[in-house]
Order: C-alpha cells, then structure tokens, then sequence
C-alpha cells in the first residue's frame, strides 16, 4: 500500500468515525405514551350521552353500562427544537350500536366479535422553536384560555405562537374551528383570535391580561355576523401557605339582526372567580367562588349571558370547562369525564353562580379520599323551569346543593382503582318543574367504579 493510499485510508476511517459519532444528535427520536379509561356507570341521568342535563322527570330508573376510552400518543422528535406530536382516541361503549352518522365516522359501540372501526385523531400539530424565545404550534392541538376555561377549553386545529422575553409571555394564535362550506370556502366560518399576555412577578405569583375575539359568520342571513369581544384580567400567588387566584372578565359584541326584524342584538356578558387552596393536616383543603352571567334581558335587542366560544349554528358546545370545583353534577370537569359521559347541569359554562368547597385526603401512599360540596344558583332565572301548578316560571335561583365524594387506590405506579359517587339535591329554581307529573324532578345521582392506566 502506498503513501497516498494509507493517507486515503486514515482519512476515511477519520470521516467515518466523525458520522457515527454523530449519528445520535442527527437521528429520531421516537416517544409513545398513552392512557386507557375505564368506567362503569350507575346513574339516574348519565346515558352515554354528552350535552346539558336539564332535571325534568321524576321515578326515573337507573341507568347502567360500561364505556372506556383509549388515547395513544406517538411524538417523533428530530431535536429539542422540532418535533411532530399525534395522539389518536378510541371510544366505546359496551353492547351500543355501531352504526355510523353521517356526519362522523365515529362508532361509539363494541358488541359481539368487536369488529368496529372507531379511531378519531385528537392531536396532530408541529411544534417548533425559532431561536431561545419563540416557539410556534402548527396544527391540532390543545388549548385552554386563562379563565380557567370558561370560554375556551378545547383541542383546536390551531396557529398558536408564544414569545418568551424574561417574566414576559405573550401567547398569540387563531383557530377557524367551524366552516360549513356553502358558499364561498372561508366565507361562512367561525374563527377565533387569542392573545394571552403573562407577567411572573416570582415562581408563586403572576398575572394574566388575555383578549378573544369570537368572529362567528355562519349565520344564513346575510350580513349578521356574530363578533363578540372578551377581556379578561386575572393573577395568582402564594400568600402564608395558602395558593389565590381568581379572574374578572367582560364581554362586548353585536349581531347585525340577530333579534331578527332587521334589529341587532348587542352582548354585555360577564364572569369572575376567586379560589384559595391550602395544605391541611393529610391533605388539601379548597374553596372557590365562580360567576358566570346569564341572560335576564327582556329586551331581545340587549344578551347579558357569558358567551363561550360558540357559532350561530348551535347552541350547545363542548368548549368549556371548569375543573377546579372538583364537582360531579353541576359543572363541565373534564378531570371527572375518563370516558364518553359528559353531561352536567351546566356543560356550557354560562348562567351560573358556583360556591364550593372540598377536602382531598391522601391518607396514605397508595389511599386517598376526596369530598366536596357545590352550591350553585342562576344568575337569570329567565329561562328558569315552568312551575306546572301555577303556570308561570319559578321565581327562585337556587339551583341546588351537590355533594360528592371520591376514593382512589394506586394499585401500581401507572394503575389507579377510583370509585366515585355524587347526588344533588334540587332546588326551588326546579319546583314543581317535572314534565310526566305535576310534582318535583328527581334529584340527579351518579355512581362510577374506574380504571385508569398511564403509560
């Protein structure tokens, strides 16, 4: 071999070991979690269904059945910089028909052989930094605004940007979550704007200014678009042991004939919350306070109600949520809904006035037990339940009281046993309200035995 050949050869083997060695910075990285959801339900007025529980019957039977939900996520991940996140649903419930719609190809059943084909995709979005300070998420994704997500508190397909610049955050995104394509494609859409400014004063204390604009043009009757405005201004910190926080918000907006008429209805709704938490004896005690207006206008030309993110072709959304009660009954809590169940008296987070408070017990490593209680009254009793014995709407705004109470088991680090129970008893706001009898409906009750698994 000659001079130049061995020159040749030791600068190859040189390039080859500097490639290998910098094979690991160049390749893939591939993660996979997931969680698996099951729950069994005895309940007077869960179904299986989702959407808002109004109490309208007495001598109701339970209902019972079996559902679980699996959610799988893959994240393939190219550097700390750049990476891809998916994660994909599965729903069923046992024995129920598997029968498609037409407007979805969700099958919500497993039967006999459970040969159904049942998987939606809840996230699917790039996420990527352009230096230190900002990073941008492209695609479907999670997002829950800063009030607690009364407005907005949903997997969105979504741009959503965020600037770091020290104790400075400033989130800006837009989601067109609704385009019914008659017409002209991104014509009659529904879209929404976000910017969430975020001050961190210290690791305990910060405080929050967001602004949402609900630009909504779904409407069939020409130039009625629905544009509601919502600031909002909020903070939390840590005083003597104890965690505060708390938001005010106000809305303003308008729809050109939205009273019909050619008369334009304009929106004036407002909400607020306080809550305080603090480590007592064993466990955690808390208390809150949440304030979300209703709509006691008579003049169909002014709505005082909250206005969640919503569009003019329906008036139930699954967009809201209020997690921080802890509650069963009265207000959407994801955190209580593992699987395809998703009704309370109030899904949508609007005309509602909640007081409550609750313990949660870690009684030991693998034991804990957590009670609370809920009180909650309409803010406008407008569409308050008819009182059939005397033919006019009740005039009280007290809703009722719910009580609840959970105990968990950690069987193993990524398996926990959860046994749930809550019962509320109504108030005067649905006296005599019962549609099959000229009595009261009967007080909502529900039971669940859970298994949740976390990889």
């Amino acid at each position: 071999m000659t001079k130049f050949q061995k020159q040749m050869l030791t600068i190859a083997a040189a390039g080859a070991l500097t490639a290998v060695t910098a094979l690991p910075a160049l390749a893939f990285e591939n993660e996979f979690h997931g969680t698996y959801n099951f729950n069994t339900i005895f309940s007077n007025y869960n179904d299986g269904n989702s959407g808002n529980f109004t109490p309208t019957r007495d001598k109701l039977k339970t209902n019972n059945y079996f559902e679980q939900r699996v959610r799988l996520q893959y994240i393939a991940k190219a550097s700390d910089d750049l990476k891809l996140v998916t994660q994909f649903e599965i729903d069923n419930q046992f024995g129920k028909s598997t029968a498609t719609t037409a407007t979805s190809n969700k099958t919500n059943g497993v039967g006999l052989d459970a040969d159904v084909v049942n998987i939606e995709v809840k996230h699917a979005y790039l996420d990527f930094n352009v230096g230190k300070n900002f990073n941008t998420k492209l695609g479907i994704q999670p997002y829950k605004d800063t009030v607690k997500g009364i407005f907005l508190d949903a997997d969105i397909p979504a741009v959503m940007t965020t600037t770091k610049l020290g104790a400075y955050t400033l989130g800006l995104g837009f989601t067109r979550y609704n385009d019914d394509g008659v017409g002209r494609v991104g014509d009659r859409n529904t879209d929404v704007f976000m910017m969430d400014n975020t001050f961190a004063f210290n690791k305990d204390t910060k405080a929050t200014f967001s602004y949402y604009f609900n630009a909504d043009y779904t409407s069939a009757l020409g130039d009625s678009a629905k544009l509601i405005n919502t600031f909002a201004l909020g903070g939390q910190t840590k005083i003597a042991g104890v965690d505060l926080s708390g938001f005010a918000a106000m809305q303003a907006g308008h729809q050109k004939n939205g009273a019909g008429f050619g008369k334009s209805t304009n929106y004036h709704g407002w909400a607020a919350n306080v809550a305080a938490k603090a480590n007592v004896g064993p466990g955690a005690a808390r208390l809150g306070f949440l304030f979300t207006s209703g709509n006691n206008s008579d003049d169909a030309g002014h709505n005082k109600g909250w206005q969640g993110a919503t569009n003019s072709t329906s008036s139930t959304t699954n967009v809201q949520s209020y997690n921080e009660s802890g509650l069963i009954i009265l207000a959407r809590n994801t955190v209580n809904s593992p699987a395809n169940t998703d009704q309370y008296i109030r899904r949508n987070i609007t005309n509602i006035a909640l007081a409550y408070l609750g313990y949660d017990a870690k009684l030991t490593d693998k034991f804990n037990l957590d009670g609370g209680v809920g009180f909650a009254w309409a803010p406008s009793s407008a569409d308050a339940p008819v009182d059939t014995k005397i033919g006019k709407r009740n005039a009280s705004d007290f809703m009722g009281t719910e009580i609840g109470l959970t105990a968990g088991y950690q069987l193993y680090k990524n398996l926990k046993l959860q046994a749930q129970a809550a019962y509320m008893v109504l108030g005067g706001y649905y006296k005599n309200s019962s549609t099959n009898t000229s009595g009261d409906p009967e007080n909502p009750y529900t039971a669940r035995l859970q298994a949740r698994y976390s990889f």
